[in-house]
Order: C-alpha cells, then sequence, then structure tokens
C-alpha cells in the first residue's frame, strides 16, 4: 500500500474531529457545537482510482503515488461572497471553532482566505480543508510536532515566523515547530486582506498588497513588516464593503507587526500564554455580541488546567 494509501484522508479526519469534540466535550456542553456547527459536513466520498497501480504497470517508479477522490460536502459559499453582509460574526465563529480544535490538541495548520466559507442556510461560518489538519489527541493520528514546511497556505498569509527572520532562516527551513498563536496570526493577515482587497465579492489588489504576492518569502515577509507604515503613507482604506473596519484593522495589523519586532531576541520556539495572546487580539476585531457571549465557555475549555 502506497503512502497515500495509508494517510488519513479529509473524509477520516472531518468525522474524527466531529467525534472527539462531541465525546472529549462532554464536560463543556456549551463548546461542543461551537467545533461541529461550524466544520464541514461530508455527504459521500469515494476513492476512484490510485496513481500507484497504474505506473507500476508502465515500470514507472511511484515514490509519492497519488489517488484521485471525489468528496461531496454540504453547499458552503466563500467568506467573501456578496451574500455576506457582516463579515464579523461568521469570521469570529472560526477563529472560536480554531481555538477549541487547539485545545484537544487539533491544529489546522492552514488558515486561509479559501479555507473560511459561510453555510449559507445558517449564516454561519465554516472551517474547512481538514486533510493536513494534526490530531496528537491520546495519539489519535499523529502525535508528531506540525513544523513550517508542512504549511501549504497562501504565503501572503503565513505567520512571519515561519517564513524566517532576517538573521535566522529556521522557519524558512522548516525548523520552528507549528504553535497556535502562527494560525492565530493567520486569521488577522487574512482579516486584513480581505478586507483591503475584497469589494462586492471579487478580489482586487491595490498597493501595498501587490507587494505580497509572486514574490520570495523575504520580501513578502518584509513588505508585510512595512504594512502599517504603507497604509498610512499612501492614505489606503479597506474597500467600500469594510470601510467601517479601517481603525481595528490598523491595531491588529500594529499588534502582530510590534509583536516581531518587539520579540526578536525572544526564542521562537516557545509559544506565549495562548489565552493572553487570543485575548488581546480579540479586543482588537471586530465586536460580535452574540460571539462575546460564548466566549467565556472558550476560555474555560482551552485553559491549560482543562486540557
Amino acid at each position: 500500500m502506497s503512502s497515500e494509501e495509508q494517510r488519513h484522508n479529509e473524509v477520516y479526519i472531518t468525522e474524527l474531529v466531529r467525534e472527539l469534540a462531541t465525546e472529549v466535550l462532554v464536560k463543556f456542553p456549551a463548546t461542543s457545537n461551537m467545533i461541529t456547527d461550524h466544520l464541514p459536513r461530508v455527504i459521500a466520498h469515494l476513492n476512484l482510482f490510485c496513481t500507484f497501480k497504474p505506473d507500476s504497470l508502465l515500470g514507472i517508479p511511484s515514490v509519492t503515488p497519488h489517488i484521485m477522490r471525489v468528496i461531496v460536502f454540504t453547499k458552503l459559499i466563500p467568506i467573501t461572497d456578496t451574500a455576506v453582509k457582516d463579515l464579523t460574526q461568521p469570521f469570529l465563529q472560526t477563529v472560536q471553532c480554531h481555538a477549541l480544535l487547539w485545545s484537544l490538541d487539533i491544529l489546522h495548520g492552514d488558515i486561509s482566505v479559501t479555507n473560511l466559507m459561510i453555510d449559507p442556510e445558517s449564516k454561519t461560518g465554516v472551517l474547512i480543508d481538514l486533510d493536513l489538519t494534526t490530531v496528537a489527541y491520546n495519539d489519535t493520528i499523529d502525535a508528531c510536532p506540525l513544523h513550517g514546511n508542512n504549511r501549504t497556505g497562501t504565503m501572503v498569509f503565513i505567520a512571519l515566523d515561519l517564513m524566517g527572520r532576517d538573521e535566522d532562516e529556521d522557519g524558512l527551513e522548516g525548523k520552528l515547530p507549528m504553535l497556535y498563536r502562527h494560525d492565530l496570526e493567520s486569521f488577522c493577515w487574512v482579516f486584513l486582506w480581505i478586507c483591503y482587497c475584497y469589494d462586492e465579492g471579487k478580489c482586487t489588489l491595490r498597493y501595498p498588497f501587490t507587494d505580497w504576492i509572486d514574490t520570495t518569502p523575504e520580501y513578502c515577509r518584509r513588505a508585510r513588516l512595512d504594512v502599517r507604515h504603507d497604509l498610512r503613507l499612501a492614505n489606503v482604506g479597506p474597500s467600500n464593503s469594510y470601510a467601517w473596519y479601517k481603525d481595528r484593522l490598523l491595531q491588529v495589523v500594529k499588534y502582530w507587526v510590534s509583536f516581531h519586532i518587539n520579540d526578536m531576541d525572544c526564542d521562537p520556539f516557545e509559544e506565549p500564554d495562548e489565552i493572553q495572546m487570543l485575548q488581546s487580539v480579540l479586543g482588537l476585531l471586530p465586536r460580535s455580541p452574540k460571539i462575546e457571549m460564548q466566549w467565556a465557555h472558550t476560555y474555560t475549555r482551552i485553559s491549560p488546567t482543562a486540557k
């Protein structure tokens, strides 16, 4: 059996995560739905074929064979869709779902615009693309830590630590372990990107975001560190669809840029107080009364004593 055939696929991981959320969160019933309601639902799936067999028949070495797999999920729409009138609540729901997954030792590791969706019926945020998720709960799948070079997400959303530092290439070489704050930071870059680059459901890149793409990781990292000054100098505001987020967005950018500049001498392998960092970031993001009522349950669940 090939390594691709042995690797757990998205269907398996999605259902496993749902089961873990239901079983483990018995002590925290208020938080179970905060996970299961914000994960994709599998309707059907089918493995069509694996390239290992035709390759072997043709005598072609197949070091990394691939499986053609069809998965049918319930219908979702992009979080940037014009039907989404308020970005705040569905976005925060995915952040909350992700935090609770992390409390179960489940790390998504690939936060990007395309992986945040909306259920058109319930209008809730949905976190998708779980096939590269690391599940370490009770050694369920693979307790090996995820590293920076396992990331497949778009470069413009990856945490700056994982893109290396001027004097340190550990991030680029995949030596840094994936931490919760890396995904939390990715959420913030996604939020910034949506508000500045999307309008009426369409993506239109403007300066300074044009400097983030089609470039090297080192240059992309420097451009993102400079974005706070670039936005002020160019007097660029969010698109019309998200204009009211401007002040919040600038605060979020300032937080992460300051974090990376001020913490250059800190050990990048150590994770800071996750709850304190999450609370700080949430204090900068737009507010949603409904979500705020649920965060108390979330903090209770993700506290170290609850694990």
